[in-house]
């Protein structure tokens, strides 16, 4: 789309506020690569399991809040996992319960780490992996508590192939209606094939949904072959109260880049899409998963490590359009220190962001904010450090408030409130409009949406914006694309009138490029 008349469009753009029916987008950390493929536990995060059971002790502690505010937590000590809760952030916890009476040998790797969702009748459910005596074989296992996390019940194997082989790294979420849905990753197709002399390459994505409050599982349905076999899984519920699903997938000769699927029932799901071509080519396993989240207006957001050909670090992206595409990978962290295992939160239209660091002594996790829903990210902040070996970091939600979950060797298990908003200003950086963007902003977006062309000198836009910001009270999820026709150098002065509007977190455009004129 070239402009040719820039004064015109300057002058008349308050009426030229566009409906646009089209367009789509979409989009989901470092270790060294080990060369295997199978589940290994790093030696810096496997714990000793001495005294009595404790989640400072213990290893892999994950942890969500219930709709009360009360902190649930489950680990590993030992041969066994455990449950417990606080209800003063993390300062103090219950009794550990013991969830598998039977001692088992359970992953303690961090991407194949147990889970735990409470649902909206209290119920406690959770999901971890076992290791069975042939390496790299295990099951994946579920247990439920229906008494307030009292008991548990007696863990029951979800994958429905006993074969002695990969069925590991699980992921386990809860949608509103009480429905459960467990994935991993499955070697069973691997062997299929090699028992009648085909070549398979990695895993396969495996599901199981119970409609019975865990009592029991539907059969196992295949997602995807040749999967990565040994990055964690992510998975979140969208607006349509469904899974999306992300994982680091194989294609070709050994590219392992990540993708996504979207459930559009229960029972099935959408076609898989590739976030980003990272070209990253290794025949190892990277143990590295992405990090997802869903924001209140149906956006996807995914962040993620690579090593590829294309791009080197941790990469965020989103989509718009349920994951048909995603915007343009953006890099963050310091390549110099090691970034890796990012963790994304939404609430609200603001977009939390953290991962880890390594300066060489310590392990730092930094945090962005985005007050837009990632269109554009404040100043990094270091939020917590340790000199101890370290877990994965974990951004979780406790009614509005967003909180890190993480735990170290030294200090045991932390919950750490996220610092506050840095006010209401956003990052002022704009987006430069040039030859293409018109195409671009029309590919990630989800119909329908509103473009809005404007200039700092035309009265009557303001009022149009004012009118923007209006409608969006009453429709939250309208979504208002903003193009300034004005030149480059009055950017301060766009991002001022922006700001003064109220108008700052909708997605901005300035013109950058004279062919557009």
């Amino acid at each position: 789309m070239v402009l040719k008349h820039a004064r015109l469009w300057k002058c008349c753009s308050a009426t030229l506020g566009v409906l646009i029916l089209g367009g789509a987008s979409f989009s989901a950390a470092a270790t060294a690569p080990m060369k295997h493929k199978g589940d290994v536990t790093p030696a810096a995060v496997t714990p000793v399991a001495e005294g009595a059971p404790s989640i400072h002790t213990g290893a892999v502690p994950t942890a969500t809040f219930d709709a009360s505010g009360r902190l649930w937590a489950v680990w590993v000590f030992g041969p066994h996992l455990y449950v417990n809760h606080s209800t003063d952030n993390g300062n103090t916890f219950s009794t550990p319960i013991k969830v598998n009476a039977e001692a088992e040998k359970i992953s303690i790797n961090p991407e194949a780490r147990p889970h735990i969702v409470v649902a909206n009748n209290g119920n406690i459910y959770v999901s971890y992996a076992i290791k069975l005596k042939k390496r790299f074989s295990g099951h994946v296992k579920f247990s439920r508590s229906t008494d307030g996390g009292k008991s548990f019940s007696t863990p029951t194997i979800v994958n429905d192939n006993r074969d002695m082989i990969g069925h590991s790294f699980p992921s386990l979420s809860i949608n509103s209606r009480g429905q459960i849905f467990i994935a991993w990753l499955d070697a069973r197709d691997r062997l299929a094939a090699k028992r009648v002399g085909k070549a398979y390459n990695g895993s396969a994505l495996y599901y199981a949904v119970s409609n019975d409050n865990g009592a029991s599982f539907q059969p196992n349905v295949r997602i995807a072959d040749t999967t990565c076999q040994c990055c964690r899984i992510s998975m979140a519920v969208d607006s349509n109260d469904l899974p999306v699903i992300t994982w680091r997938h194989i294609y070709g000769d050994n590219i392992r880049d990540q993708a996504i699927i979207r459930f559009t029932d229960k029972n099935s799901f959408s076609l898989q899409q590739r976030i980003s071509e990272d070209q990253w080519k290794i025949d190892a396993c990277p143990h590295h998963g992405a990090t997802l989240a869903i924001d209140d207006h149906g956006s996807y957001h995914v962040a993620w490590f690579t090593n590829g050909d294309a791009r080197k670090g941790l990469f965020y992206a989103r989509s718009s359009n349920q994951g048909q595409q995603f915007t343009a990978p953006l890099p963050f962290g310091d390549l110099n220190a090691q970034p890796k295992h990012p963790s994304l939160l939404s609430i609200g239209d603001t977009l939390y962001l953290a991962w880890k660091e390594f300066d060489g002594e310590q392990s730092h996790i930094q945090l962005m904010q985005s007050h837009n829903n990632g269109v554009t990210w404040q100043a990094t902040q270091t939020i917590a450090s340790s000199s101890s070996s370290s877990d994965h970091p974990f951004l979780i939600n406790n009614s509005g408030k967003a909180y890190l979950s993480w735990h170290t060797s030294a200090e045991g298990y932390r919950l750490l409130p996220l610092p506050a908003e840095q006010s209401a200003t956003v990052d002022p950086a704009l987006l430069d409009f040039v030859s293409g963007s018109m195409a671009q902003i029309s590919a990630q977006q989800q119909p329908p949406y509103i473009i809005s062309f404007w200039s700092i000198d035309c009265p009557p836009c303001y009022k149009e914006m004012k009118m923007w910001r209006e409608l969006e009270k009453q429709y939250p999820s309208m979504k208002v694309i903003l193009i300034s026709t004005d030149t480059l150098e009055f950017r301060e002065e766009v991002i001022q009138a922006t700001t003064d509007l109220g108008v700052a977190h909708f997605e901005s455009w300035q013109f950058a490029d004279s062919a557009e004129r």
